[in-house]
């Protein structure tokens, strides 16, 4: 049985009514309970109770039906879920501004890597950071992307390597998420470049994070999900395979970095596992996607890396055709995808794939939740989802992946709760 750690978000917002109506909407739009289609109420509201959707439905109805309910005025906004990024790498010390400079001079990722580059330039800033910074950082991170519309945010270790490294940089996460509303979904990316003192011991690394380190985090509650980064620069197929078994026999959820710069049967494996979700797919064929929709697995894509990288993302006809579900996320770290939007990953994504605003939002909602396996309670906001909605300075739907940069929120609420943003009131979270 899978487990889910302790979720701080759940707690309640000390202060805040806790039955309200928000009305007064352009339209209010959510998937449905399904994900299938997009719901749409011109003219909307959404009546929270104890931090939940209550219902949702014409503003008139709801509005006699609970008189008694605190009024919020959206100011004829439109007013969606609160979205979902997840896929990041937000936990990391550092720049690599520099790198962006020499791969715009030809330079490639690997021959950046090969001189000390990449990941590891990461993992090292990382590795001399101060804890307390290094929480800090995160948690600033976390209220930048809940101000820009983000309430739930998956957030992948991997900058430590070593087995003790990341156990450090899963426990700085679990500080960060008390420290600020957004919900921080952990997950442990294991397997991500091969530390140096392993290089010629690969098969000692995945025995030692099979019989130690999953169960260490599984009793900890340091993570509700392993990853790993399946590619001939990283770990093999069979090397991802004995440890993400070992994970699934443990409880967790597994995902996987996926035909990302090659193509060398990650998808594959991730539909074998069932992965929750398969990330990257620049290099996935037909065939793969076909694969990921028959297990039930979501194909994340990632646009701002494949921009980065120069690659090519699927066509959304092709996409249709095959089945899948499919998220978009920000993939936000250092080194190819320095991406603190979603929105405009999104924007980026409707114009290089073809995604209509529909799929658009279901990418960054309710799709995106299932990536995470919480689509029960987030990405929508049917009855009984936790109330996270967002109301934006435009008028419909059409202009979220329309506008560039993206439009901004006006008011963004978790449980129910319309919480100042800090970067904008300069006020802080309680």
């Amino acid at each position: 049985m899978s487990f889910v750690p302790r979720d701080p978000s759940s707690r309640a917002v000390a202060g805040r009514p806790s039955y309200l109506i928000l009305h007064n909407t352009s339209e209010v739009v959510t998937p449905d309970p399904e994900g299938r289609r997009v719901l749409r109420y011109p003219r909307g509201a959404i009546v929270f109770q104890d931090g939940r959707v209550l219902e949702v439905g014409s503003g008139a109805e709801l509005s006699r039906r609970h008189a008694e309910a605190r009024p919020l005025n959206a100011n004829g906004r439109l007013v969606t879920p609160g979205l979902v990024d997840c896929h990041t790498h937000m936990i990391f010390a550092g720049q690599r501004a520099a790198e962006f400079q020499q791969r715009l001079g030809g330079e490639s990722y690997a021959a950046i890597a090969a001189a000390g580059g990449g990941i590891r330039a990461t993992v090292a800033a990382t590795a001399a950071e101060r804890d307390d910074v290094l929480e800090k950082s995160l948690a600033n991170r976390l209220e930048r992307w809940r101000a820009n519309g983000c309430t739930t945010v998956e957030v992948k270790s991997g900058y430590g390597l070593t087995p003790p490294a990341e156990l450090r940089l899963l426990e700085l996460m679990r500080g960060a998420a008390q420290r600020v509303p957004a919900r921080l979904h952990r997950t442990a990316l294991l397997l991500h470049a091969v530390p140096a003192e392993y290089r010629e011991r690969r098969g000692e690394l995945i025995a030692l994070l099979c019989e130690r380190t999953l169960p260490e985090i599984r009793t900890r509650e340091l993570a509700g999900a392993v990853d790993a980064f399946c590619d001939e620069a990283a770990f093999s197929i069979a090397e991802c395979r004995t440890l993400l078994v070992r994970a699934q026999q443990l409880g967790f959820a597994v995902k996987l970095h996926a035909d990302q710069l090659t193509r060398n049967g990650g998808a594959r494996l991730a539909a074998e596992l069932r992965a929750c979700s398969a990330d990257h797919l620049e290099s996935a064929t037909e065939a793969d996607w076909k694969a990921l929709a028959a297990a039930g697995t979501v194909g994340v894509l990632l646009p701002a890396a494949a921009l980065t990288l120069g690659q090519r993302l699927p066509a959304a006809a092709m996409l249709r055709k095959s089945g899948a579900r499919v998220a978009v996320a920000t993939d936000f770290n250092p080194g190819t995808a320095p991406a603190q939007s979603l929105v405009e990953c999104a924007a980026l994504a409707a114009r290089l794939c073809g995604f209509d605003a529909d799929e658009t939002l279901l990418a960054i909602t309710w799709n995106a939740a299932k990536a995470l396996g919480v689509e029960s309670e987030v990405g929508h906001l049917n009855p009984g989802a936790w109330g996270d909605a967002v109301t934006w300075e435009c008028e419909t739907l059409e202009e979220l992946p329309y506008w560039m940069p993206a439009v901004r929120p006006d008011t963004v609420f978790v449980r129910g709760a319309d919480l100042a943003l800090p970067t904008v009131e300069r006020r802080v979270w309680p």
